[in-house]
């Protein structure tokens, strides 16, 4: 995260700051929620969030329908058929007794059928059934690395917030300033130790920072709009100001913020990816091998026929085994598959370990801007002071006070900035690595 120049600074508008008592103002950003707050409300209602769930909830699903696949089932169905002629035979079946009426096909055919099937060896169903489960493991890890990622994105959006909001203070301040001077050079004037020309080259300061402080306040406004579209929380800009600091302290080394892969859940979702393509082409081999079945099938019908008999049942076992250029062809596409699975792996273990060596080294970078911004800026302050109070009595120029202001406020710009980003690498470093970002809080 870092703040643009070309947005919050234009060269002319730099050219404007104040003295030591405005610049002993506080600094920092102004009272809002708590970091927790935001992750918290992005935890619940961020959409990203929310999607990955959803999509876990659906992966496990469909692992619940492989299985189902491979376990008994039960399915019945009832026909009517109306038949225009009814088909009876008379069979004299008793010597005795006048001959029987056997009803073969009725007017109104009524017909029932219950069958039961149970899958005995079918080992490529079984392996896709384990292929499903661990895709349903991966995307609970995807989960996991989805809300890692929305923390990220919150903490950068607030930090990117309490900077913008701190760079409101300082052009607030700033515009106070060139006010003040535009009242000395004024008053300069009205007692003939100063042209018209001062009085017109402080206008314009004060006019050009009225810009600048716009320009600010609408960073501040567009910060505020995206951290709560990210988290669905409302940024409040109210109460007494809270400051914008570190106490710069070193973080421990390198080797201490590198886990084992497990503890990386988007590594852990790669690698459950790459265990169910594994399962998807040993179970595309197993189709090699034949599959046995076995079904029940009960017929209750108002047709008897020559049974007599209103109800009946069957049981069949089938072995069923095809083979063609397209099994093969299948085969060679899911080892392919398996590859790819590897590769993309071996690329989320390479870029999770260059996350968290680039975000340590922002930290020791950001460490070294901080004290040197911060020394910057006290240098500044003080010089400007010395030029402000040197121009009141008449032995510095406007040029030279203007000079002096330009790099004051341009001081403390770079330490605003140095700050915010300080506090948020410290952060993404701890997310890079997996860990719970207020662990150390």
């Amino acid at each position: 995260m870092r703040l643009s120049h070309v947005q919050l600074l234009s060269k002319a508008s730099l050219m404007i700051l104040c003295g030591l008592s405005a610049l002993a103002l506080p600094r920092g950003a102004w009272a809002l929620q708590p970091l927790e707050a935001f992750v918290s409300a992005a935890r619940e209602g961020s959409p990203d969030n929310l999607e990955a769930q959803a999509g876990a909830l659906q992966q496990q699903a469909q692992a619940d329908v492989a299985l189902g696949r491979t376990l008994p089932g039960l399915s019945a169905r009832g026909t009517y058929t109306r038949n225009q002629y009814a088909t009876e035979i008379s069979l004299p079946l008793d010597p005795t007794a006048p001959p029987a009426t056997i009803t073969i096909t009725p007017h109104n055919q009524l017909d029932a059928t219950f069958t039961l099937s149970v899958p005995l060896v079918d080992l490529a169903s079984f392996q896709r059934v384990s292929a499903a489960r661990t895709s349903a493991e991966a995307s609970a890890h995807q989960v996991d690395a989805t809300a890692l990622q929305v923390e990220a994105n919150v903490v950068q959006g607030y930090y990117q917030l309490l900077a913008n909001s701190a760079l409101v203070e300082a052009a607030q301040r700033a515009l106070e300033v060139a006010r003040a001077s535009l009242r000395l050079s004024e008053e300069r004037f009205s007692a003939g130790s100063a042209p018209a020309l001062e009085v017109d080259r402080a206008k314009a300061e004060v006019e050009r920072q009225t810009q600048q402080l716009t320009s600010a306040q609408l960073q501040e406004a567009l910060a505020v709009r995206s951290l709560q579209s990210a988290t669905g929380l409302t940024p409040e800009l109210t109460g007494s100001p809270a400051p914008l600091g570190d106490d710069l302290h070193e973080e421990p080394p390198l080797e201490s913020f590198v886990p084992g892969d497990p503890a990386l859940p988007q590594l852990a979702v790669a690698q459950a990816n790459t265990r169910a393509a594994e399962k998807q082409a040993r179970a595309q081999r197993l189709t090699l091998i034949p599959s046995l079945s076995a079904s029940v099938t009960e017929r209750l019908t108002n047709a008897a026929g020559f049974s007599g008999r209103s109800s009946s049942y069957q049981a069949m076992v089938n072995l069923n085994w095809s083979l063609d250029m397209t099994t093969f062809a299948n085969i060679r596409a899911q080892d392919a598959g398996v590859s790819a699975a590897q590769a993309r792996e071996e690329r989320t273990r390479r870029a999770a370990h260059d996350s968290i060596h680039r975000t340590w080294r922002q930290v020791q970078a950001s460490l070294a801007r901080s004290r040197s911004a911060r020394a910057e800026q006290d240098a500044s302050a003080h010089a400007a002071d010395r030029a402000k109070d040197r121009y009141e009595v008449g032995s510095a120029t406007q040029l030279e006070l203007l000079q002096a202001q330009r790099d004051a406020f341009s001081a403390e710009v770079s330490r605003i900035q140095a700050d915010a980003d300080l506090a948020n690498a410290r952060l993404q470093l701890r997310i890079a690595s997996g860990q719970d970002p207020f662990a150390s809080k």
